[in-house]
């Protein structure tokens, strides 16, 4: 009898075990990862380095998933980003996607990055257009957040905007959660579904350290 129940308790085991390796390895596929390019410029003794990223309205096969959402809004070629501690980061955005507007104007504010600005095609600003913004790329616990001006719906073919800013990662090492606040899933529930939600998209994480 104490065979039997052992034997059902570890077939239990297992088809957890392979439960949870379903989900986590097809239901939520994780992208590589990408680390921040390192320079030889350092500010006030802190090394800086660098990331570029894209924002497009929809990622294609180049996306999380294997190309199960292709039609899906997102970053490219990840949102899984890998920083050295202590690090200031040069943050280059190539904004692809159109104008959305944001629904809360205080997200249109540049916060936590240096001297609270960015630049957008070389202009410095501190602050955007609510109407004109597509994404914003936003960490809430390091304190920054970044609108991300989109495409106006005139331009021609293949206009983006480059948007570019600075921030201090913390001095030990952690994992941060990032993500756009701009409501910008079409065809999901006031538009914070799918890709909103989904990390690889819309949403990341930014390991230090």
């Amino acid at each position: 009898m104490r065979s039997r129940i052992w034997y059902l308790v570890a077939g239990v085991v297992v088809a957890g075990v392979a439960v949870g390796f379903f989900v986590t390895q097809y239901l939520n596929p994780v992208p590589p990862q990408i680390a921040a390019t390192t320079t030889s410029t350092t500010v006030q003794g802190r090394p800086v380095v660098d990331f570029s990223l894209t924002t497009v309205a929809a990622v294609g096969t180049a996306g999380q998933g294997n190309g199960q959402h292709t039609n899906w809004v997102g970053y490219l070629p990840t949102t899984y980003l890998k920083v050295p501690a202590g690090a200031m980061v040069h943050m280059t955005i190539d904004q692809q996607d159109g104008q959305t507007g944001l629904r809360n104007e205080y997200l249109g504010l540049v916060r936590g990055t240096v001297n609270n600005q960015m630049t957008v095609d070389g202009k410095v600003m501190s602050a955007l257009d609510p109407s004109l913004a597509a994404h914003t790329f936003t960490i809430p616990d390091l304190g920054v957040s970044v609108p991300l001006e989109g495409v106006a719906d005139n331009a021609p073919a293949n206009a983006q905007i480059v948007v570019e800013f600075n921030f201090v990662v913390p001095d030990k090492p952690g994992l941060y959660r990032w993500q756009c606040f701009v409501p910008c899933a079409a065809g999901t529930l006031y538009g914070n579904g799918g890709p909103m939600q989904s990390l690889g998209y819309m949403a990341g994480e930014l390991q230090v350290g």
